[in-house]
């Protein structure tokens, strides 16, 4: 047993006053529980708790040793609460890859909420339709439709599409068909306006600022 869970199991039996209540709380036997504590004194060198008609109670050792055991586990529950945190809260630069269709109605936006939750991201969204070689440019993560080709790089299914009719496939091709007209008479390059650059900014390659 390691020596985190040996202080968090003694801390529990002198907050509690019984090996009992302690190895309920751990989901297990009262033998165990009396077992770790001995070795714990037996591997120390001394005496840490006494038992009297009610309860266990710690001795002075045992009370020097229950104080720097709780000040032990609260630094290490703090410890991993902060690189938990520091895990969810992204930083540095992202460039994500994404089709244009699937970018503009999927990701442009819920752009704002995103960089809104992590401040010190600077997120660089390359929408093109292209098979791109992720590690040739850069990529840190790309979205794609269809079927994969064969990759070493790792790999998650995030939706299913559903097909479409003939009929609402002909229209989706005629509004795409109008958007592309319109892509290729503008410039395909969007430079950040105020309030993105506010935000600490994202900047997206392959839309226009008509659209």
């Amino acid at each position: 047993m390691d020596r985190l869970r040996e202080m968090e199991m003694f801390v529990r039996v002198v907050e509690s006053g019984s090996f009992s209540a302690a190895a309920r709380d751990f989901g297990m036997g009262q033998p165990a529980v009396s077992k770790t504590i001995a070795g714990l004194e037996d591997r120390l060198g001394v005496r840490l708790l006494v038992r009297s008609t009610r309860r266990l109670s710690p001795t002075e050792a045992g009370m020097s040793f229950y104080e720097r055991a709780l000040r032990a586990i609260t630094e290490t529950n703090e410890a991993e609460a902060a690189a938990h945190g520091a895990a969810a809260r992204l930083e540095g630069r992202l460039r994500i890859l994404a089709p244009v269709t699937f970018a503009r109605l999927h990701v442009v936006p819920k752009l704002g909420e995103f960089l809104d939750a992590h401040p010190k991201l600077r997120l660089e969204l390359i929408m093109d339709d292209r098979m791109v070689d992720l590690l040739a440019e850069n990529i840190d993560a790309g979205l794609r439709t269809g079927v994969l080709s064969d990759s070493a790089l790792p790999a998650r299914k995030l939706a299913q599409a559903d097909r479409l009719s003939l009929p609402a496939l002909i229209i989706l091709l005629g509004e795409v068909s109008q958007r592309l007209r319109r892509i290729c008479s503008s410039t395909t390059r969007l430079s950040m306006d105020k309030a993105s650059a506010d935000r600490n900014g994202f900047s997206i390659v392959g839309l226009p600022k008509s659209l």
